[in-house]
C-alpha cells in the first residue's frame, strides 16, 4: 500500500516537472520574440528640402550656393545673417493650400492709354466669384480718356504757343533788321537806282583823282581792288569794307581814304528811301596811268 503511493507521488512529480518546463520554455520564447521589435530607418528631411520663393532681381551670374530655388537667378542681398524668405506686408485677397509652379510671362510694352482689365477672379476656399463693378470700371476707363485726351491737348497747346512765340520773335527780329539793298554794277544797269550809283561813281573818280596817292604815281605802282560801300538813306556813311585786296597796301588805304573824303553822299530820292535803309555799293576799283576808274 504505502509502495503504491510512493509511485503515484513520484510520477506526479515527473509530469509535473514537464509541464512546468515547457510552460516556461513557452515563456522564455515569446518573451524572445516579442522583444525583437523593426523600426523604419528616419531619413534627413533636411538633405533633400529646398525652400522656393520668388525672385525679384535677375542676375546675370549664377550663384555658388543657393537657399531658395526661385523662377531665375538671384544674388542674395540684405543686411540680416540668416537667410530669410522674401515676404510681403500686404496680405492676399486669396488663398490656396497648394504650391503651384509660377509661369514667368515675357513683359509687354505698355502702351500710351492702357485699358483696364475686366478678370474674373474666383474665390478658391468660399467656391465664390468676385465679379467687378461694370459701372465703376466704365467710369474709370472714360476718366482716364478724358484726362488724356486733356494732357495731349494741352501739350499741343504748349506746342502750339512755342510755334507762335518763336515766329514772333522771329518776326521781331527781321522787324528790326535794316532792309539793306545791294548794287552792283551789273543790277544797276536795269534797275531804278542805277542814277544815283551813277552820280555816286563819278564823284568817287574825280575826288580819287584829284587825290591820287602821290607815292603809287612816282613808283608806278598799279593794280585793282573790290571794295564794298554803305550808305545811310541821308546819304551818311555806314562802313567800308575791303573784299578783295590789290596786294599793295598803299592802293587800298588809298582807296579807303578816298571813300571818306568823299563821304557824305546826296541823300537818297524817295523812291529809293521808300525800301531801302542801307544801300551797300560794291564796286571795282583801278589804279592805272595816273587815274582811277570805279566799275
Amino acid at each position: 500500500m504505502a509502495d503504491s503511493q510512493l509511485q503515484v507521488v513520484g510520477s506526479i512529480s515527473s509530469l509535473d516537472r514537464l509541464t512546468f518546463t515547457g510552460f516556461l520554455a513557452i515563456i522564455v520564447h515569446a518573451m524572445i520574440i516579442l522583444g525583437i521589435t523593426f523600426t523604419w530607418e528616419k531619413r534627413s528631411s533636411s538633405t533633400h528640402t529646398m525652400e522656393v520663393t520668388l525672385a525679384q532681381h535677375r542676375s546675370l551670374n549664377r550663384p555658388e550656393e543657393t537657399d531658395f530655388l526661385a523662377q531665375f537667378n538671384q544674388l542674395g542681398s540684405g543686411t540680416l545673417d540668416d537667410k530669410k524668405l522674401l515676404t510681403s506686408p500686404k496680405s492676399s485677397r486669396f488663398f490656396d493650400t497648394q504650391i503651384r509652379n509660377i509661369e514667368v510671362f515675357p513683359e509687354i510694352q505698355s502702351t500710351e492709354n492702357p485699358q483696364p482689365e475686366l478678370n474674373t477672379v474666383i474665390d478658391i476656399l468660399n467656391n465664390n466669384k468676385l465679379v467687378p463693378n461694370e459701372y465703376e470700371l466704365r467710369s474709370e476707363l472714360i476718366n482716364q480718356n478724358n484726362l488724356a485726351g486733356k494732357e495731349s491737348l494741352l501739350e499741343r497747346s504748349r506746342e502750339i504757343a512755342s510755334l507762335e512765340a518763336r515766329l514772333d520773335k522771329q518776326r521781331s527780329i527781321h522787324a528790326k533788321r535794316p532792309r539793306i539793298k545791294r548794287l552792283t554794277s551789273l543790277s544797276a544797269k536795269y534797275s531804278s537806282d542805277a542814277k544815283y550809283l551813277d552820280s555816286w561813281r563819278r564823284e568817287i573818280e574825280e575826288i580819287g583823282n584829284n587825290n591820287y596817292p602821290e607815292k603809287a604815281r612816282r613808283q608806278r605802282i598799279y593794280g585793282s581792288l573790290r571794295l564794298l560801300v554803305a550808305i545811310f538813306p541821308d546819304g551818311e556813311l555806314k562802313e567800308i569794307k575791303m573784299l578783295e585786296s590789290s596786294g599793295k597796301s598803299i592802293l587800298d588805304h588809298a582807296a579807303i581814304d578816298i571813300v571818306q573824303l568823299a563821304a557824305p553822299f546826296p541823300p537818297f530820292p524817295e523812291e529809293l528811301r521808300r525800301t531801302t535803309d542801307v544801300l551797300e555799293i560794291i564796286r571795282t576799283w583801278r589804279f592805272q596811268q595816273d587815274s582811277i576808274q570805279s566799275f
